[in-house]
């Protein structure tokens, strides 16, 4: 597309050659007297047919300028799409991984319980002692972690350490029961409680990996994506800085 000022300067020679054909028409109608009644009417059919030029020249600038315009609009656009695009995948992804821990650590309290109803089956066991243990698991929720509470690391020690230390109570608990070896579920659950501990780190290390490729993205398109309504606060992770 040529600029705008070749384009006034194209407008102006086509007006400049314009009226210099006019001038000479006007010169030649003058000078055959005999002709004039023939061409009575091209002077003025002359004078529209420039304006019409004109116009036309017009039209034509006022569409490139509008065409190019609308091309880079687009491409912005585009641009745009595909930052809100990648925005949501690393988004998901990060949601993902979460949910997947957050499953495996409800279930974790779900084997614990059962655990402890498998003992009850028994019919001679500690009964103020099972009561004290599904209530403490009835507590752990509320002291559980989220993506945001998390980013004060003593947060996930002390849910940690509340976890752990329930599930080891309930191991011993279980175990010291006189009928455990004739009760095989029992050793099978707290395999199982152990198994979804390994998996809980596991999903971890797999969340941070995300977190960390958002965060990166984030950082890197800070001033392009603080014009959205998205989100652009860092993530906390749970590896601890070095």
């Amino acid at each position: 597309m040529k600029p705008i000022h070749k384009l006034k300067r194209i407008i102006t020679n086509n007006y400049i050659f314009f009226n210099i054909n006019l001038m000479k028409n006007s010169r030649a109608i003058i000078k055959h007297k005999k002709c004039l009644q023939t061409y009575k009417f091209s002077q003025s059919e002359y004078v529209k047919t420039g304006v019409l030029s004109l116009i036309s020249v017009f039209v034509i600038a006022t569409l490139m300028y509008a065409c190019d315009g609308g091309k880079n609009a687009s491409k912005s656009s585009g641009k745009q799409e595909a930052l809100l695009t990648k925005y949501l995948a690393l988004e998901d992804s990060v949601q993902k991984y979460w949910d997947i821990m957050i499953a495996d650590d409800d279930d974790k309290h779900i084997l614990m319980r059962r655990l402890l109803l498998e003992v009850s089956y028994t019919n001679n066991y500690d009964k103020a002692k099972w009561k004290e243990l599904n209530e403490l698991i009835d507590k752990l929720k509320s002291q559980r972690y989220d993506q945001r509470t998390m980013k004060n690391s003593a947060k996930i020690d002390a849910y940690d350490s509340a976890s752990f230390s329930l599930s080891d109570q309930i191991f011993i608990y279980s175990r010291a029961h006189p009928r455990f070896d004739q009760f095989p579920l029992m050793a099978e659950l707290i395999d199982d409680i152990n198994g979804k501990n390994n998996y809980i780190l596991m999903h971890r290390i797999h969340y941070d990996n995300w977190v960390k490729e958002f965060n990166s993205f984030k950082k890197k398109n800070r001033k392009r994506l603080a014009t959205s309504d998205l989100d652009i606060n860092f993530l906390p992770i749970f590896e601890l800085p070095s």
